[in-house]
């Protein structure tokens, strides 16, 4: 594997903790296209990751490496909570008063202080590597950790590197009159440069509360080499009305309003004008941009409308496919609103973008290690039977090789073995059509799989014995088994023209979580009922054409707020011919169904 070599530390070291360890190299890790939006013919493409932001700024040093124009990161601040989205129901009118508001647990920001620190050091260090010479960086934190991370930028970028300390202050919190403590409405933003003196900043004007102001003028003054008052010949002073000012470090910004266009339900959401001031003052048009702690994208969506090039990245699923969403509606209008012309000419950003992830495989390279922490980790009995490795939950359990994404090939094998050892399967006594024949299951244990592996697997699996796929990546700490959503599409073909119909869809995880919302309910009344199975659908993409590799949104059903998804897709292909059509649902939790069709015409 490729090593990327890393420049020592610009200061001295200022803070010590337990296990510090500075970075010296970092392995190359690959990155796997799997969609995207936006203009298909572009050149270049905006990059979204989802994976640990330690290995995507590894994956990023081999190209960008002082090609970074801003870094913006608004990292976790060791706050000792749990983080949640909520979400809610979709549509106008939902029966129940109680407004179908579910929470998902985006992530827990609960640190060991050392761990914490040794994090944050490593992740400044590449970020480093890669500005560039005009570069900067903005490091978003709060009370609970800016001294300790002012103390460990000043050691990585050097003191003297320093702009500013800017301070936001939102002057919408609510303060309580019983608290023991002045009210928490400020937080700060540590901006330094690569080399200071060489660094972009753009002064930003607003507007002067209040109207105008006065202010007196002042000009030059060569013999006693300061700045001095203009005053006219009787010695008065000469006033001029000025309606703006220009910025300083304390930015009053209001927070987001969870009514807000913008609000996206994601905890610790930046507002936009926040962003669009970072942007503004810190780079210029067809600059690079990074976020690798993007959330639910604010960084990227304001770069996107200011013409900037970017990338983010974020190691939770649901947060980049909220950013997926927001994004694809940005370039959608964008690209809608000028034409097939587009704004080229003065519009330095990029159309379009791809979601990529990198996996760091070789936390893997000791295959009978990997699968022992597996096992332990699940709760598998293990067993000595054949190709079956344990048992959990009456399931017989496959840990498939952990080095490597879950392919076609794996699937056709295990498919193969459960047909060869279909004796050790118990049959139920009584079946419905349709239904699975024996009583246990079987479980595959994987590390990444292809895209369509589910789909590939629930059209060729015909061995009366329920098959599942568990990935380890989208389990991290917490490693619950959950039930895919399931749907019913419908697809017919007229004289080259497509059209698919979602005909019914359910999300198991997101009902039992709607089920047991109601059951804290003291007033019956109250209770949120789906009307319509639209309701917890959050967005539909279709591929037209899909190669098996890289996912390409043709078609998007992006509703707004209050908006429910059209459920009908029509396309006229150009000539007659055999194609494959893939479609992505997501629910209103994040929870994804994929499901491909073979289309003659």
């Amino acid at each position: 594997m490729d090593s990327q070599k890393i420049t020592k530390a610009k200061g001295r070291p200022m803070l010590q903790w337990y296990g510090k360890k500075p970075l010296d190299k970092v392995d190359y890790f690959p990155a796997q296209e799997k969609e995207v939006y936006g203009d298909k013919t572009s050149k270049e493409f905006n990059k979204l990751f989802w994976g640990d932001n330690l290995q995507v700024l590894s994956h990023l040093l081999k190209d960008y490496r002082g090609k970074i124009d801003l870094i913006y990161i608004d990292p976790p601040f060791d706050s000792k909570a749990d983080y949640v989205k909520r979400v809610k129901i979709r549509g106008e009118k939902i029966e129940g008063e109680q407004q179908s508001i579910l929470e998902e647990k985006q992530y827990t920001d609960i640190w060991e202080n050392d761990e914490y620190l040794q994090f944050m050091y490593e992740r400044l260090l590449l970020m480093r590597e890669l500005l560039s010479e005009k570069g900067s960086i903005y490091l978003h934190c709060d009370w609970h950790k800016n001294s300790y991370l002012r103390l460990i930028t000043d050691e990585v970028f050097g003191k003297e590197n320093l702009v500013n300390e800017i301070v936001w202050y939102y002057p919408n919190k609510f303060k309580f009159e019983f608290a023991r403590s002045f009210g928490t409405d400020t937080e700060t933003l540590l901006l330094y440069a690569k080399n200071k003196g060489k660094h972009t900043l753009n002064h930003i004007e607003v507007s002067i509360k209040g109207g105008k102001r006065k202010q007196n003028r002042v000009t030059w003054d060569a013999e006693l080499k300061k700045m001095v008052t203009v005053k006219d010949e009787s010695g008065n002073v000469i006033y001029y009305e000025k309606g703006k000012k220009i910025v300083g470090a304390l930015w009053e910004i209001p927070r987001v309003n969870s009514m807000a266009d913008e609000a996206s339900g994601y905890p610790t959401q930046k507002p936009e004008e926040l962003l669009e001031r970072v942007i503004l003052a810190s780079s210029n048009d067809g600059d690079v941009i990074l976020d690798s702690f993007s959330g639910s994208g604010t960084t990227l969506a304001v770069a996107q409308k200011l013409g900037r090039k970017w990338i983010g990245c974020d190691i939770n699923m649901g947060a980049v496919q909220t950013t997926t969403k927001r994004l694809a509606q940005i370039v959608d209008e964008q690209i809608k609103k000028d034409g097939s012309k587009l704004i080229k000419d003065s519009f330095k950003g990029l159309l379009a973008f791809k979601v990529l992830n990198v996996n760091d495989y070789d936390i893997f390279k000791n295959e009978v290690e990997a699968k022992d922490i597996v096992m332990d980790t699940y709760g598998i009995e293990p067993i000595k039977r054949t190709w079956f490795d344990g048992e959990l939950d009456n399931n017989l359990v496959k840990v498939m090789p952990l080095n490597r994404v879950l392919n076609k090939l794996d699937i056709k094998e295990a498919i193969k073995n459960v047909s060869e050892n279909i004796e050790n399967f118990t049959p139920k006594i009584t079946t419905k059509t349709g239904e699975d024949i024996y009583k246990e299951g079987v479980i595959l244990i994987c590390s990444g799989a292809e895209i369509d592996a589910e789909d590939y697997l629930k059209k060729e699996n015909n061995t009366g014995v329920s098959i599942t796929i568990r990935n380890i990546l989208n389990d991290k700490k917490n490693l619950i088994f959950k039930k895919k959503p399931e749907a019913r599409v419908e697809t017919r073909v007229s004289d080259r023209e497509l059209t698919l119909t979602i005909k019914e869809f359910y999300s198991p995880i997101l009902m039992r979580k709607l089920e047991l919302e109601n059951e804290k309910l003291i007033d019956k009344k109250n209770e949120a009922k789906v009307e319509n199975f639209k309701q917890i659908i959050d967005s539909v993409a279709i591929d037209i054409d899909y190669d098996g590799k890289l996912f390409n949104a043709e078609i998007m059903d992006l509703p707004d707020k209050k908006g429910v998804i059209t459920g009908e897709y029509k396309y006229t292909y150009p000539k007659k011919g055999n194609y494959k059509v893939a479609v992505k649902i997501i629910d209103v939790l994040g929870e994804e169904y994929f499901e491909t069709f073979e289309i003659k015409n």
